[in-house]
Parts: structure tokens; sequence; C-alpha cells
């Protein structure tokens, strides 16, 4: 099982990692990268948006610890 986090790095905040998905959502790795590629950026707001495109916001997919193959 996969799941969307995203991750951001502060120079004074330190990481900030946040599931963005329910786990469970992606049976494997190509359906979380393809739910990404469909969804980032149109639906982001203004602000995360431009965060997106500089690089600051990153959308990554991560295998649920423990959640069998």
């Amino acid at each position: 099982m996969w799941a969307i986090v995203v991750v951001l790095l502060g120079m004074l905040t330190g990481p900030q990692i946040f599931v963005v998905t329910d786990t469970g959502t992606f049976p494997n790795q190509q359906t979380c990268q393809a739910a990404i590629k469909a969804s980032v950026p149109s639906k982001l707001d203004a602000k995360s948006k431009a965060e997106f495109a500089a690089g600051y916001r990153q959308y990554v997919c991560v295998r649920v610890h423990d959640a069998p193959k």
C-alpha cells in the first residue's frame, strides 16, 4: 500500500511532512505517482502552487510501513 505525502523543509523549522491521502489508497507506486501527476499542481491553492513550482514543496509516494506486499 502506498500513500502520498507532502514534504517541506525550512531552514529554521526543519522538515515538515504531511500525509495527503488515506493509507492504503494506492496498491502500487505507479498508481500513486499517476495520482500525483493528475492532481498536482492543478488542485493547489496559489501559495502552494508557487511553492511547488519553485521546488519548495514536493509530493512523494511512500510505502506504508508494515503494509502487506
